[in-house]
Parts: C-alpha cells; sequence; structure tokens
C-alpha cells in the first residue's frame, strides 16, 4: 500500500504539473502577443515616447471594471504608460529584470498572469557593454480566476481519486491475500498433522494453487526424505539390536552353563574364550558405531593433508597379504604416476583395508586382485578388481546399507557385520567423493573409489 501510495501520488503529482503547463503556456503565448502588438504601437522620436493606442486596441483596457491591464516602464521601474482599467493601481514591478519573465500576481485581490516583456534595442558592436540594453518593458496581464478554479477542482478530484483507489485497493488486497493464504492454511495443516507415527502423510498438490505447488512439493519431498531417514534409522536400530544378540546370548549362555557346576580348568578356559570372542565381536561392532557416528557429526575431527595415493594403496596391500596368501590369492597393483589427494591418511586407510579385505574375503581360491589408479575429470579414481563370486543386480542398491550383508547364511569372520561399505561411503563423502560398485555373480566385483 506504501509503494502503491508513492506510486499514485508521483502520477498525480506529474499529472497536475502538466496540466499547469499546458495551461499556463496557453496563457503566456497570448500574454505575449498582446505585449508584441503593444510594442508595435509605441515609437520614439527625438528621445521623446509616442504611443499610437486607438479605441480599437484599447477597448479592452479602457473600462474601470476590466480585468485586462497593461503598464509601460523604463528599466528603473518608471511608468510611463497604463491602462485606464488600473486606474490608480500599479502591477508589481522588480527592478534588475534583465529578460521577458512570467508570473502569477494578486491585484485587488484579482489573481493575474503577469508577463514582463523588454523592448531591446542594439548599440554597436565595437562598444564594450554588453551589446543590449533595455529601453522600455512593457507587462501585461490576465485574469486567471477560471483557470486556477479549473486547477483547484482538478487537483480536489485528483487527491479523492488517489484516495478512493487506495481504499479499493486495500480492501481488494485483503480479499486475494485472504484467499491465497487458505491454501498456506491447508498446507500448514498438513505440515502439523505429520509427526514421527505419521510420516506418509502428504500435501496433495493438485488441490494447491500453481503458485504454491513448488513450495508442497519441497515440503513432500522433505518428508520422503525424513521418512526414509527415519525408517533407516529403525533398520539400524533393529538391525543394532540384532547382531548385538548373538554375541550377548553367548556371553550369558557361557557365563550360565560354567557357573551351574564346578568346572575343569579347561573348561574354564574354554567359557572364558568363548565370552572373550563374543565380547571382541561386540568390540568391534561398537568401534564402528562410533566410527560411523563421528563421520555423520565431526567432519572437523580429520586431519587433513596432502597424501601420496600410492603409500595408501601399497599400505593397506601389506596388512592384508597374510590373509591373501591364506587363499593363495595373488594381488597387483598398477599406479603408472604418482597421484597426491588431500585427505585424512586413517580414515582413507580405513576405506581401502575395508574394500582390499572384501575383495579377499569374497573371491575364489587362487583368485587375484587388480588394483589400479588414474586421474580422469578431476578425480583420482582408485580400481579394485577381484575375481570372486560377485553380487546379485537386485543387490547391489542396498550394499552400502548399515548391517546389510548380499548372504545371510554365508559364515562371516568375527567382526564381520555388515558395516564396512557404509564406513567406506562416509569416509569417500567426506572427501568430496564417492563410490561405485559394478558386479556380476560368478564373475567378481569392480569396486572404483573417486576422491578430489
Amino acid at each position: 500500500m506504501i509503494v502503491l501510495f508513492a506510486a499514485l501520488s508521483v502520477l498525480g503529482l506529474f499529472l497536475y504539473f502538466s496540466l499547469g503547463n499546458i495551461v499556463y503556456n496557453s496563457i503566456d503565448s497570448s500574454l505575449l502577443s498582446r505585449a508584441k502588438a503593444l510594442a508595435t504601437l509605441v515609437s520614439e522620436d527625438d528621445s521623446e515616447m509616442e504611443f499610437d493606442f486607438s479605441d480599437e486596441v484599447m477597448w479592452e483596457y479602457s473600462s474601470p471594471k476590466s480585468r485586462s491591464f497593461f503598464q509601460i516602464r523604463r528599466p528603473d521601474g518608471t511608468t510611463i504608460e497604463k491602462s485606464a482599467s488600473l486606474t490608480n493601481s500599479e502591477l508589481p514591478f522588480l527592478a534588475g529584470e534583465n529578460q521577458t519573465n512570467y508570473k502569477n500576481v494578486f491585484l485587488n485581490g484579482i489573481p493575474l498572469r503577469l508577463v514582463n516583456f523588454h523592448i531591446l534595442k542594439e548599440i554597436e558592436k565595437d562598444d564594450k557593454a554588453t551589446g543590449r540594453y533595455h529601453r522600455l518593458i512593457i507587462q501585461c496581464t490576465e485574469d486567471i480566476s477560471a483557470q486556477l478554479k479549473v486547477m483547484k477542482t482538478y487537483r480536489i478530484v485528483l487527491s479523492f481519486s488517489i484516495f478512493a483507489v487506495m481504499i479499493i485497493s486495500a480492501f481488494g488486497g485483503f480479499l486475494i491475500a485472504r484467499k491465497a493464504l487458505i491454501p498456506i492454511k491447508e498446507i500448514s495443516k498438513t505440515v502439523d498433522s505429520i509427526s514421527e507415527s505419521n510420516l506418509s502423510e502428504r500435501i496433495t498438490v493438485e488441490e494447491v494453487p500453481e503458485e504454491l505447488r513448488i513450495l508442497a512439493s519441497s515440503f513432500n519431498r522433505t518428508f520422503d526424505s525424513l521418512e526414509r531417514s527415519f525408517k533407516r534409522q529403525k533398520q539400524f536400530a533393529a538391525d543394532a539390536s540384532h547382531e548385538l544378540r548373538t554375541p550377548l546370548s553367548v556371553v550369558l549362555s557361557e557365563s550360565e552353563v560354567t557357573l551351574r557346576k564346578d568346572r575343569s580348568l579347561q573348561e574354564y578356559k574354554d567359557a572364558l574364550t568363548a565370552v572373550i570372542n563374543a565380547a571382541k565381536i561386540m568390540s568391534g561392532m561398537v568401534q564402528k558405531l562410533l566410527f560411523l557416528a563421528r563421520l555423520t557429526t565431526d567432519k572437523s575431527g580429520l586431519n587433513m593433508k596432502n597424501i601420496d595415493i600410492d603409500e595408501i594403496i601399497h599400505e593397506s596391500v601389506r596388512m592384508l597379504t597374510p590373509l591373501a596368501d591364506q587363499k593363495s590369492i595373488s594381488m597387483n597393483i598398477s599406479i603408472p604416476d604418482r597421484f597426491v589427494i588431500r585427505g585424512d591418511r586413517a580414515a582413507l586407510l580405513e576405506l581401502f583395508v575395508n574394500i582390499i579385505d572384501n575383495a579377499i574375503k569374497y573371491n575364489v581360491p587362487l583368485g587375484k586382485i587388480d588394483i589400479s589408479v588414474k586421474k580422469e575429470k578431476g578425480f583420482i579414481i582408485t580400481k579394485i578388481k577381484d575375481t570372486g563370486i560377485g553380487i546379485a543386480g537386485k543387490d547391489l542398491d542396498r550394499v552400502f546399507d548399515r548391517f546389510y550383508r548380499v548372504d545371510r547364511s554365508r559364515s562371516r569372520e568375527p567382526g564381520s557385520v555388515g558395516l564396512g561399505l557404509s564406513i567406506c561411503e562416509g569416509i569417500a563423502k567426506l572427501h568430496g567423493g564417492r563410490i561405485e560398485i559394478k558386479s556380476k555373480v560368478g564373475e567378481g566385483t569392480t569396486v572404483s573409489v573417486y576422491l578430489k
């Protein structure tokens, strides 16, 4: 409303002054013509002024009740001649004026438009003066009462029009805003109804005005993401509980059975060994869960520095060589150049150890693993290709889910609980990269790690 008022006010002022210019230009043109006509009737003979004012010319100035006036002055303001309509009055005059000008004046309460018309006489060019001097000033006026009344009426009508437009706009704007806010209230109502126990509720986009569909769609996408997050959280809690149940059961059962009666030294040792192995599984799981939590909440904890990828790969292979030797698996490394990345050494070592460990664990006896590094489109790409059992297409999209294992019936090493690839994905994302997996059942798997 403030902007509208300002715009209408500027427009009103422009129209008002434009009308004033049109009115005054018309009057000024008429006054100038009269002054020029009077100037033609003034002559000079032997430095004396003569005025050839006939009755035909002076009829509009002759009556004392007439509102048309003229007055002829010298530059110093001395009156030489004036109309009979002026009687004893004098037109306003400002000494020192040296050019034709127009102004509004009042004479006996009558509003007049006045022209001061200067009759100029040329002098010789070699004169050091200005080249011109004022000889006579002819003043002519015209009654502008009617025009001022029109201007006043126009000003009043314009002001009331602006006020009326403001009232109508305010009322209309209120109705439009109220109608426009109804869908927003419905959206707000739907949003308020969504809770942890009711995450499936969505805003019906088709019933929302086109201008708000983008907002409604954004809310729906946010709620979809939120619902997926809650489902993953619940699944994560259920999987964690399931994974911890087995080692806890081992600890409880072994302890209870051992304490039911006196045992031999070897039986106590066997029971304690089983308890230790179960505790190791739980400890490894807790450590990995804590590591995952740090990946998602404490990015600033990474010690970022320039690292040679060749060093990380060779150290990872060195650590896992004994495990590969047990299955007679050969590992080949191909790094044609020196590639430097910016990252946390410990985290990157964890990433490659996990991936190469999986390549060994799910490989076939006498299999092989090829590790290659190249640079492409701003990324350092490390490919770990194995000749293992492969992964089915339906499982590829879920291999990064926490606690997810492709084959749950497969016996696994202690501590293998399906968190390795989740950790690897988190590390890669923290380094501005990603992990891609391609696999065929019975042919093997290729894991590509993209790091900036």
